[in-house]
């Protein structure tokens, strides 16, 4: 049993320390882990470790790659050990608005909530001849940004190095249209927003000046500019991205539930909500860990929304009341919908899956339902 406490103590701390790999090797080193430990901890939890810490317990010989291959983990994995994540991200040109006619969709969220990786997958999705008949990309301010994404979120079973974090004030608007198999063309254009302008809102509107810097500013402008003062027309989706399990993660100082609950009051305030007709969205990330938290004979759509309404009460609470008041999705606010890439191994490494990311493509296909309470996603 303290076996067993101290390998539970060890899988939390491995998380805190500024260098793993030499956590790991005094651990092993005093007796308080044993190799086979270590691989079977990796077995157990597979995104326990990242690539490069895998990689220099690997060639320090502190775990085995073939016992790893023994307890279930796919080869491809252990076979991409070494590789370079590539900056997939150019530096963001300027968007000063969104010309029509086009069905805007924006995604939303803090640093490392999924994001990029959620628009990679459903950039695979459109394109890859299972909800749609085809993708293209129009010339635009996303271009290179969506070829570059593209390279790494292939197809369906692709084995990819994941992108790195994005730039502080990197926006992205990727002009597309996507064929339906009747043959009829929706041109939509996906807008991906800065993950630290929520951030910047908490911080300016606080005063904690040592946060913001002029990125933050340049983000923040930028809004405005396509938002507010250079507002289209054009329907506009709205889709909000939480991480599933990180809950109580902070980044500096403050957990997502603040940041989302200021940037959506922050959004609305500046009327950015009143016309998004096409609904308000939540998608959650890394919702394949749900099976890992529940029991067989659990509902996981009934723990997703107790999940998220005990940990983001604000945020959801605000969300209601902004589709009540506006009108938008019947007036009730849909269940959050569950997402993720596929299968990620050594928090670097993913084999690219696209079910989930096929759901958002078809509401994105579809025209928006007067009454979206009743909708189920399915595990």
């Amino acid at each position: 049993m303290q076996h067993t406490q101290a390998l539970k103590d060890f899988c939390r701390q491995v998380d805190f320390v500024d260098d793993p790999f030499l956590y790991i090797k005094e651990s092993i080193g005093n007796g308080t882990l044993s190799k086979a430990d270590l691989e079977q901890l990796i077995c157990d939890n597979r995104n326990l470790l990242d690539a490069g810490t895998v990689k220099q317990c690997v060639d320090e010989g502190l775990m085995d790659a073939e016992a790893l291959v023994d307890g279930g983990i796919d080869r491809n994995f252990l076979d991409r050990l070494g590789t370079i994540p590539e900056d997939v991200l150019p530096q963001s040109g300027r968007i000063e608005s969104i010309p029509g006619p086009t069905t805007e969709v924006y995604f939303w969220g803090i640093p490392s909530s999924g994001k990029t990786c959620a628009l990679g997958t459903i950039l695979a999705a459109a394109r890859g001849g299972t909800v749609a008949r085809s993708m293209r990309v129009e010339d635009c301010q996303g271009s290179l940004y969506q070829m570059k994404l593209s390279q790494i979120f292939k197809r369906e079973n692709f084995y990819c190095t994941l992108p790195g974090r994005t730039p502080v004030d990197t926006n992205f608007a990727i002009r597309t249209v996507i064929e339906d198999f009747g043959r009829k063309d929706h041109p939509v254009t996906l807008i991906d927003m800065a993950g630290e302008l929520f951030c910047s809102i908490l911080w300016k509107k606080h005063g904690l000046e040592d946060n913001i810097k002029d990125n933050h500013l340049k983000a923040l402008e930028e809004f405005e500019k396509m938002l507010v003062t250079n507002k289209s027309d054009n329907p506009k989706y709205h889709f909000f991205i939480i991480e599933y399990g990180e809950g109580e993660k902070k980044y500096k100082g403050f957990d997502q539930d603040t940041y989302l609950e200021y940037g959506i009051r922050f959004l609305s305030e500046k009327g950015v909500l009143s016309d998004a007709k096409n609904g308000l969205f939540v998608i959650v990330t890394k919702t394949d860990l749900v099976r890992r938290d529940i029991s067989e004979d659990e509902d996981p759509n009934q723990y997703l929304l107790g999940f998220l309404n005990e940990r983001y009460p604000n945020f959801f609470a605000l969300l209601q009341q902004y589709c009540e008041r506006n009108g938008i999705c019947g007036g009730n606010f849909p269940p959050p919908i569950p997402f993720d890439i596929g299968e990620v191994c050594f928090k670097n490494y993913c084999q690219v899956k696209t079910e989930r990311a096929n759901e958002v493509v078809r509401l994105l296909l579809s025209p928006p339902k007067p009454q979206q309470k009743k909708r189920r996603w399915h595990f």
